[in-house]
């Protein structure tokens, strides 16, 4: 399936959601945590991931009025990532259509 949840939010949606992301991994500082992957979701990695998961389910529903479908936080979360790394993949450039 990969990282494309378009199928699941209009333009707008989407948009907020990876803006949203963008933003809080920078405040946050997400990329500059060292530390060796964890299973266990209890290193620092996951519990901020969780949190700003948490903060964004939260920011979604005030501004639209609904939930996303859980997945597309997940997959937003890390096309955010990617797209920090500049490692966004050319297919995912833009929503597919206009709702």
């Amino acid at each position: 399936m990969g990282l494309d949840c378009r199928d699941w939010l209009d333009v707008k949606e989407y948009e907020f959601l990876l803006n949203y992301f963008i933003r809080r991994q920078r405040e946050s500082g997400l990329a500059s945590l060292d530390e060796p992957l964890s299973y266990d979701g209890y290193s620092a990695y996951d519990q901020l991931a969780g949190r700003l998961m948490q903060e964004a389910r939260l920011a979604f529903v005030e501004t639209f009025g609904k939930a996303a479908p859980a997945l597309a936080y997940t997959n937003l979360f890390h096309l955010a990532e990617l797209e920090l790394q500049g490692r966004r993949s050319p297919l995912l450039q833009a929503p597919r259509s206009i709702n």
